[in-house]
């Protein structure tokens, strides 16, 4: 009896434990089926979200082929992906809907959503005509419906007219009194709170004002805002925390690869020889993505270098060195420069500004009057640095073409972006579209009846055709924007203060503004333009520049043959 309800007991036992066994491999196995399940979902998930990223970058290279692309269903490593563009002007909203395997049966879908934007630059082009120290010289019956700010003299002629305000600064000596040229090493500023500032001191090297100061500098990212450039006097070994002259550098006047900025001052700075001075730039934000790069000297042996802080006007800022000296550059003095012969305005309107006036007349009557203003106004730096046309070039260079290019007898092609090392050649009714920015290492020739347009993809943009060489346009020839307001800049890099950069001659109109920063333009026998902006221009009998008012915020894109980007933070899951 005992041995049965031992038995018993053991049969219990074995029983209550098998039972608790098949318990826990239950849960076992539920558990590993649960994480099974859980690493399968995490799995699809990345899957969808890789699909669906890779739909995204699908859509900015298509619309970089066509603005109006709509979008479309791919199928992209094991899932589909249905792409929709939606939007107009320079913004697309993308949206790509990633399903596993297919949207008919998806075992998991992930849906992700951009901003693209159409990547520009903006120049402001504030006058009729800007001129550098070349000066204007305008012949018989020449004009300007507009403003007009010179560097240098302005020598009109029998009937030169310029229709609105004039000013001619005082002129610039050819060479800085101050500089530090030699750069060799990146300085970034404006990265993170500490260096929302920077330094460079100088000592002056005569008595006078500084009407003109320089830096090597360029952007990193696409910065929202200028930065102030200050000079303040010595505060024992650092900057003063106030200021005895500014002025304001915009972004989109700096390029990503480094250069040359000048600036000048509305009131110059006055200066004493041998008295230690500094060279301010104020950024007053910071971003680890978008800032800014003063290049400096690395290898400079001594005590002068530069330092930065996180606020220049603090009187406890703390200043550290920057390992180097900052490139730069200080102008001080000038001499004197004056508007000869010439009608300004008419009878209700028009100033001039200037050291002299000789036999000039402003709004009928001959100076001096009240609107003869004699006066000393400061050099305006022109408005496209050498680093934003290296960017324009280095977006041309996605594509290349070796040897010349030619179009001739109502030819017709699209180009764009391409660079062509060696001569264009467009003549005899040949129409060249761009369809992005288009980079010329030689010569440009554009003659009888040609026409250069822009695709219609640029919409209300204006597009780049730039060369290294001499550009010739004459005989008729015809340049369109895309829509009002679009215009197509006509830009050579030449290094050539006696050449005659570009050449314009016999009815040349339409669309175009030209540009020759260290060079010459030559207009002849009623040659047109919407605006003009050289080192020196030359205006011969009868040549008109016409002013658009728009052109004081003209967008340069890469064009629809490239330029849409990301915008940067618009990434998005969305529910679906």
């Amino acid at each position: 009896m005992i041995a049965k309800r031992q038995r018993g007991h053991i049969l219990v036992f074995t029983i209550s434990v098998l039972a608790i066994i098949f318990v826990i491999t239950g849960i076992i196995l539920s558990l590993s089926q649960f994480e099974y399940f859980g690493a399968n979902r995490t799995y699809l998930s990345r899957k969808a979200t890789y699909a669906a990223e890779a739909g995204l970058d699908h859509a900015i290279r298509e619309l970089n082929k066509d603005s109006n692309y709509p979008g479309e269903t791919i199928a992209i490593e094991g899932a589909e992906v249905a792409v929709i563009v939606t939007g107009s002007g320079n913004t697309r909203q993308v949206d790509a809907l990633a399903s596993i395997p297919n949207a008919a049966n998806p075992t998991y879908q992930k849906k992700l959503r951009i901003q693209a934007t159409l990547d520009s630059t903006n120049v402001q082009f504030f006058y009729g005509i800007q001129v550098g120290a070349g000066g204007l010289t305008m012949a018989n019956n020449s004009r300007v419906n507009g403003n007009v700010y010179s560097n240098g003299t302005i020598q009109g002629s029998n009937g030169a007219v310029i229709s609105g305000d004039v000013i001619v600064a005082g002129g610039l000596p050819s060479n800085p009194a101050v500089e530090s040229t030699t750069e060799n090493t990146d300085q970034f500023f404006g990265s993170n709170v500490n260096n929302r500032d920077i330094a460079q001191a100088f000592t002056a090297a005569e008595n006078g004002s500084a009407p003109q100061v320089a830096i090597l500098l360029a952007k990193v990212g696409n910065p929202s805002s200028g930065l102030t450039l200050r000079i303040t006097n010595d505060a024992s070994g650092k900057p003063s925390t106030s200021s005895l002259a500014s002025s304001t550098i915009p972004p989109n006047s700096v390029g990503l690869t480094p250069s040359w900025i000048n600036v000048s001052f509305s009131s110059p700075p006055t200066l004493v020889n041998g008295v230690k001075y500094w060279i301010v730039l104020d950024y007053n934000s910071h971003s680890s993505t978008n800032h800014w790069n003063w290049r400096k000297d690395g290898f400079s042996l001594g005590s002068n270098y530069g330092k930065y802080t996180d606020n220049w006007s603090q009187s406890q800022a703390s200043w550290t060195d920057t390992g180097g000296v900052q490139a730069f550059k200080v102008w001080q003095g000038g001499f004197a420069t004056s508007i000869n012969d010439l009608t300004i305005g008419d009878l209700a309107s028009g100033t001039g500004r200037a050291n002299a006036f000789n036999s000039v007349i402003i709004r009928g009557s001959s100076c001096p009057n009240i609107y003869c203003i004699v006066d000393n106004p400061p050099p305006q730096a022109l408005p496209i640095s050498d680093g934003v046309i290296e960017d324009w070039k280095n977006a041309a260079a996605v594509n290349t073409t070796l040897g010349d290019y030619t179009l001739e007898i109502g030819q017709s092609a699209s180009l764009g972006p391409r660079k062509i090392e060696g001569n264009m050649t467009i003549n005899n009714s040949a129409i060249l579209t761009l369809t992005g920015t288009v980079y010329v290492t030689g010569n440009i020739f554009i003659d009888n009846l040609a026409t250069i347009k822009l695709d219609p993809g640029y919409m209300s943009n204006s597009g780049v055709l730039l060369s290294d060489g001499i550009i010739t346009v004459s005989n008729n020839v015809n340049f369109q924007g895309a829509s009002a307001g679009s215009n197509i800049l006509v830009l050579t890099a030449l290094e050539n203060q006696v050449a005659n950069g570009i050449i314009c001659s016999n009815g040349t109109a339409g669309s175009v503004i030209y540009y020759a920063g260290k060079s010459r333009i030559q207009f002849a026998n009623v040659s047109q333009a919407k605006e003009a902006t050289a080192w020196g221009i030359n205006m011969d009998n009868g040549a008109t520049i016409t002013y658009e008012s728009g052109l004081a915020n003209s967008n340069f894109t890469a064009g629809p043959g490239g330029g849409w980007t990301f915008q940067k933070g618009s990434w998005e899951e969305v529910a679906i």
